[in-house]
């Protein structure tokens, strides 16, 4: 009956260990993502930034244009730019349906 007792023993051990590891390999690649994220977070932000650097200095440059022309031609740049984004992301979208795993 001992023995089997040890069996049982061993098995629990085996159990809570690899539990353990378990744990410590998710905590670790918690850690990976969330500095992968972050670091993505600050590249967009930069891109964001620069872009809105991008507008200001074509408002500015168009300086013979007053200055409600300038603003709302970047606007309609902006907008132009967007609805383009959303076409292309629907249509790909839309070929990517077709090709599920059936």
């Amino acid at each position: 009956m001992s023995g089997l007792f040890r069996v049982f023993e061993a098995g629990e051990r085996l159990l809570v260990e690899q539990a353990e590891l378990l744990r410590l390999d998710s905590r670790e690649k918690l850690g990976s993502f969330a500095a992968r994220f972050g670091l993505g977070a600050l590249g967009a932000l930069c891109v964001f930034t620069a872009w809105l650097g991008f507008l200001a200095a074509a408002v500015v440059a168009f300086d013979a244009l007053p200055l409600g022309t300038r603003l709302a031609l970047a606007a309609l740049a902006q907008l132009a730019l967007g609805v383009g984004l959303i076409a292309a992301a629907r249509s790909r979208n839309k070929g990517d349906e077709g090709h599920g795993d059936a």
